[in-house]
């Protein structure tokens, strides 16, 4: 019966006991209620934190599948440049092979 004070002419109209079931059920009333409103305001925050986790992980799986996307990219640019590269590898190797080739030739 935390802090519940009984007016002096409801004490002395209800009595001694009287006056202490009166104060035993509000306070009960308030501890049911105050039950009630936190649990009110756990669901509440409950259902509000799942749509903003769900929501994130939308998000987060939408900007996944971007990078994915953009790697993928990324690898298919980089072979065809090494290829490019490895073409130019073999042409410039095989136009010096053939200098070479027609050098020895010539000096035979």
């Amino acid at each position: 019966m935390s802090g519940l004070v009984m007016p002096p002419e409801l004490r002395d109209r209800l009595g001694h006991e009287g006056s202490l079931g009166l104060l035993k059920l509000l306070d009960s009333v308030r501890r049911d209620w105050s039950d009630a409103v936190l649990s009110l305001a756990i669901e509440r925050f409950e259902r509000r934190l799942a749509e903003e986790i769900s929501k994130l992980r939308v998000e987060f799986h939408q900007d996944l599948a971007g990078v994915r996307q953009e790697m993928a990219t990324t690898r298919v640019e980089l072979l065809k440049w090494s290829f490019v590269f490895w073409i130019g590898q073999v042409a410039a190797m095989a136009g010096l092979m053939a200098f070479m080739v027609s050098a020895l030739r010539r000096s035979l």
